[in-house]
Order: structure tokens, then C-alpha cells, then sequence
């Protein structure tokens, strides 16, 4: 079998999806169980099926035992915060993901804390979170080496800052060490129009750059080790610890005298990380990292082919930046539900720009004791940061605006590039997938579910209810339906919403909104008396938008609706809800969490 570890990567992937299948949906779970695993008995050599099976089951009980945690409840925990904002605190207790809530306002990210309170297991599958665990009390740890680092970074923040001013340096921080914390959302929201986002979080791309600065000034076996503590002190994202290892591996085989192979370094990698973190399976960051190199390794030298003409740095810039689309354009249209048209422009002109920001910005973390030398480095990132700043602009002014896609756009956007791979490969019955697209597109607008989507414009809620042919949009504010970036028809907005009210929808179910200052909640509430008729009273010209449909009880229960702390474009769907029978599913960028 050529490539075996090409086979293993993606068995262990499919266990540990087939995994999360099984949890939600035990038929659905063993079906597609059985059918890869027959697949595979069919199509390679028996002695490396057995392998394949056993790197399945690993993939399986590897998930399912990440997730299937019950944290001692009543009991003093030490954990170690990751991520703190203003809408949420997660930590790190035994390598696994939690959500703390309650008395958490004084917790500080990367120190370490004993807490004492109550464990609830509600697990978030694609932020791979086991839980929430409620904290009543807690007291600080002693300082250690990743608190410290931790401490170290925003002491280097507050240099920078002196010298470049806090916007400069947080995207310093951003471009070089991944912290993206200090970013304004205005910033965010000029990558992504520019087709960019890829420079504020540490990757592949950054872990390279790094690399071959010290491999230069100092030698491989030097490069590699510093470089471990650049994936280290940067957070240890997925792409990171992939082009580490990757790199590391490529130096390796050199050493022994061995040829290297980029697709089989590539799969090693995949299993590594999975193994450590399954929860992966749904990681955005993960599958964009692995889908671009994946496209760079199949697709690059075919492109440089193609591009001959042009100039050979045109030609490398090019060639670079189209293979590594292919793969993730159709899945980050997917994921994200987005897609900047200048992107090819935005980085051939902007990254090699961004390269110098990162060699400066990592010979200022070095020379930061040195106050001379380090202002010297600033001086440096200043100018060019300044000129990063006037082509920004200017690509901001000629550049198209992002297209937004609904989720049956992206699948479509999907469909349409497997069907031109299996045409482009021999197989001419994918010409008809085209009819099957137009047909999608013709009921795309029809809910056979109730969906409940959350959107905030200029700090008020909105509320959009889509149900068979009508969608409405409640808010609590004075809102322009064009600043909607929802690819849907609004053909009612209640503005200046207040109160507590109820939609029913039908004989099973309803939706409750509740509105207070520019806060909208919603709530999906299953009705226990299915004799009374549904009231749909807000799709009627008549409805008062303090009034919406008549209050209906009683409830045989009620699920309450939370809104995501990740940050989304003003005007977008933070997270959407579906309802199908008794449960209702929420799709948050793309992914699905099951309730």
C-alpha cells in the first residue's frame, strides 16, 4: 500500500467522526461505521485493513472518552484559564475544555486557580468544551513557567504600545504572536473583506517564516528548538504544531539519509494532533490549515505549469496562493459562509509585507530587554505597518464587497466543485449534478423547519424567524433591512420590540421572544396542549410589534436560546437554531451542536 499513513490519517478521522455521529444519532453512526470499514476491506491488502480497524477503534474510543467526562462536583479542581472576554471564561482541567461560570470576574488568562463548585456536562463539540462547571469560590495558584509567558506577553504588548500605539501593536501581537485579543472588531472586519484573516493567528506560514530566519542565522538543530518554544509561547494552535512537525520531519529524513514526503509528513501530522485533541474534527482553524497544504502538495506545481508565463516570483506568488484554495475555499465558504473576491490581490500584495512584520516582530521580542535595540526594531515595524496601512485603504476602496452565503449556498458552491472534479476525472454522470442544483436552489427559501437565527447591528439584537415561505425579523432597535448580510428575503421587521410574547408556530411548538433595553432573547417552548390551532399572528401586516402573537401556556418545557461570544461581522448570523420534532439543533459557523 502506497502511502500507508495517508490510510491511517484519515481512518482515525473517520473514527473520531463516526464517534460523534454515534453519540447523536446511534443509527446513523453505525451505518456510515460499517460502510467505510467495508470500503477499506475491499480496496486495500488484508494485513493493513487490520491496522486500519485498529486505528478506527482508536479514533473512536479517543473521542468518545474525551467527551464522556464528569468533573467532581463539591471538590476543589486546579485549572488553568485559556480563553477570557467579556462573554465568556474557559479553562483547561486534565487537558480537557471547560466553560466556567459565576464568580470568574477576577480571573485572569493563562494563570492557574483551585476552584470549588458545581459540574454540569453539556458538551460543545466543535470548541471541544466537555462541560460548564459553575465556580463559587476560588483561590490563585503560584506563578509557573506558562503563567509567566502568559505575564510576559502583555509586558510585551505594553512595549510595543509605547512606541508603535495600542492599534499597531495589536496587530503586532496578532501577525506575530497570535494574540489577537488586543484587536478592534473594525480591524477584523478589514481582513476579512481584504481576504486576510490568516495573518492575525499564528500559522503554518508564520511558523515557516520563523524557522528559516533561525535555520539561517544559527543552524537547523537551533532553528527547531527555538522554534518549539516560538509554537509554545504562541499558543500551540493547530496550524503551529502542524508545520512544526512537519518541518521537524523534513530535517529528520535529510539526517537519515531518506526521502521525504510531504502528503505522508502531512498525514503524520493529522494523527498526532487527533490523537491529542479529537475534538479537532470540527476545528475551523485545523481543517483550513490541513485543506491548504493539502491543496499546495497536489496542486502547486500544476499551477506553475499553467501560470508559465508570468514572471517566476508572479509565478511562485500565484501558483501558491490558488493551490492552497482549492481544497479550503469550498470548505471555509461552508464553515464561515463567507468569500472575499480580492483575496488573490490582498496577498500578493500585502503578505510579503506581513513576512517583514514578522521578522521584526520576533527580533523585538528577542531585543526586548535591550531598550535601544528594541526601539531601533519598532522604528522599523512602524514604517512598514505604515505602509501596510495606505494599501489596505486603497485595496479597501477598490476591492468588492464580501459575499455572503446561506448554508444551502455554500453546499451548492460544494456540490459544484465535486462535480468538476469528477468531470475533470473521467466520470460524465457529474454532469447531472447541475439539475439537481437548480432544483435545490428553487426550494432554498422554503423552511420545512422553523429556524431562529441571532444577528446584532450597532449593539441591538435581532431576532430572524424563517417558517415555510416567510421570514420576519424582530429587534429591538430602528434597523435598515439592507443592513442585513443574510442572503434571505425579510418580508417583515418589528422594530423597537419590548415585552414578553409568543409565536405559535404550531400544534408542537412555539417561539417565545422576550425584549429588555437593546437585549432579545428567544426561547423555543413545546406546548403540552396540541388541540389549539397555531397563531401566527406576527406574520400578519396587523400585528403590533409590542404585541406579538397571544401569550400561550402551558409549556411542557422550555429551551432557552444562547447567543455565541465568538465575534461575527455586524449584520451576520451569529449562531441559528433549527427545530425538528422534540430537539432543537444549533449551527454555530457552519458546525452543528446537538441539544
Amino acid at each position: 500500500m502506497v502511502r500507508p499513513l495517508v490510510y491511517y490519517a484519515i481512518t482515525i478521522l473517520m473514527g473520531c467522526l463516526t464517534c460523534l455521529i454515534l453519540i447523536n444519532n446511534p443509527i446513523l453512526g453505525a451505518v456510515i461505521a460499517a460502510s467505510f470499514l467495508a470500503i477499506m476491506f475491499f480496496t486495500i491488502y488484508k494485513k493493513f485493513f487490520y491496522i486500519v480497524v485498529c486505528f478506527f477503534i482508536i479514533g473512536t474510543i479517543n473521542y468518545y472518552s474525551y467527551f464522556n467526562t464528569n468533573l467532581p462536583s463539591k471538590q476543589k479542581l486546579k485549572v488553568r484559564i485559556s480563553e477570557k472576554s467579556t462573554y465568556y471564561c474557559t479553562a483547561k482541567y486534565d487537558n480537557k475544555k471547560i466553560v466556567l461560570e459565576g464568580d470568574i470576574f477576577e480571573l485572569t488568562q493563562g494563570r492557574s486557580f483551585w476552584i470549588n463548585g458545581n459540574f454540569r456536562k453539556l458538551a460543545v463539540y466543535e470548541r471541544g468544551i466537555v462541560g460548564t462547571y459553575t465556580v463559587k469560590n476560588y483561590k490563585i495558584c503560584n506563578e509557573d513557567l506558562i503563567s509567566k509567558i502568559e505575564s510576559f506577553r502583555r509586558g510585551l504588548y505594553e512595549k510595543f504600545s509605547e512606541v508603535l500605539g495600542k492599534e499597531k501593536s495589536a496587530l503586532v501581537m496578532a501577525v506575530c504572536f497570535g494574540d489577537s485579543g488586543y484587536i478592534e472588531k473594525t480591524q477584523k472586519e478589514d481582513f476579512k473583506k481584504l481576504g486576510i484573516s490568516h495573518v492575525i493567528s499564528v500559522s503554518g506560514l508564520h511558523m515557516s517564516i520563523v524557522y528559516k530566519a533561525l535555520e539561517i542565522i544559527m543552524g537547523y538543530k537551533i532553528a527547531l528548538l527555538f522554534s518549539f518554544g516560538y509554537m509554545i509561547f504562541t499558543g500551540g494552535q493547530a496550524s503551529t504544531i502542524r508545520a512544526f512537525i512537519m518541518i521537524f520531519i523534513l530535517k529528520i529524513s535529510s539526517m537519515v539519509y531518506k526521502k521525504y514526503d510531504s502528503l505522508s509528513s502531512l498525514s503524520l501530522a493529522a494523527i498526532i494532533l487527533l490523537i491529542i485533541r479529537p475534538f479537532y474534527i470540527l476545528d475551523i482553524g485545523f481543517m483550513l490549515s490541513f485543506l491548504c497544504v493539502l491543496g499546495i502538495i497536489v496542486y502547486n506545481k500544476k499551477m506553475k505549469k499553467v501560470l508559465y508565463k508570468l514572471p517566476s516570483a508572479l509565478n511562485e506568488s500565484f501558483s501558491l496562493s490558488l493551490s492552497s484554495q482549492i481544497f479550503s475555499m469550498p470548505y471555509a465558504i461552508g464553515a464561515l459562509k463567507t468569500f472575499s473576491l480580492g483575496f488573490l490581490f490582498s496577498n500578493l500584495l500585502l503578505l510579503p509585507f506581513y513576512t517583514i512584520v514578522v521578522v521584526l516582530g520576533n527580533m523585538g521580542l528577542v531585543l526586548s530587554p535591550i531598550y535601544q535595540l528594541f526601539n531601533l526594531v519598532n522604528y522599523g515595524l512602524y514604517t512598514v505597518l505604515m505602509i501596510i496601512e495606505f494599501i489596505q485603504k486603497m485595496l479597501g476602496i477598490l476591492l468588492p464587497e464580501i459575499i455572503y452565503f446561506s448554508y444551502i449556498e455554500s453546499l451548492v458552491v460544494f456540490g459544484l466543485y465535486l462535480c468538476y472534479v469528477g468531470i475533470k476525472k473521467g466520470y460524465g454522470q457529474f454532469k447531472y449534478v447541475p439539475i439537481c442544483i437548480v432544483f435545490i436552489f428553487a426550494f432554498q427559501n422554503y423552511k420545512v423547519f422553523p429556524e431562529i437565527s441571532y444577528i446584532n447591528i450597532n449593539k441591538n439584537d435581532i431576532v430572524l424567524l424563517q417558517y415555510k415561505k416567510t421570514t420576519i425579523a424582530v429587534t429591538t432597535g430602528n434597523i435598515n433591512v439592507k443592513d442585513l448580510k443574510v442572503p434571505v428575503k425579510v418580508d417583515k421587521v418589528f422594530k423597537g420590540y419590548t415585552g414578553d410574547s409568543t409565536i405559535r408556530l404550531s400544534q408542537r411548538y412555539a417561539i417565545r421572544l422576550i425584549g429588555n433595553g437593546n437585549k432579545l432573547e428567544a426561547q423555543v417552548c413545546f406546548v403540552k396542549n396540541t388541540n389549539i390551532e397555531p397563531d401566527r399572528a406576527v406574520f400578519n401586516d396587523n400585528a403590533s410589534s409590542n404585541n406579538i402573537g397571544e401569550e400561550i401556556i402551558p409549556f411542557k418545557c422550555i429551551v432557552k436560546l444562547k447567543k455565541d461570544g465568538t465575534y461575527t461581522l455586524p449584520g451576520t448570523i451569529i449562531n441559528k437554531y433549527v427545530i425538528i420534532g422534540n430537539r432543537t439543533l444549533k449551527f454555530s459557523q457552519g458546525l452543528e451542536e446537538i441539544f
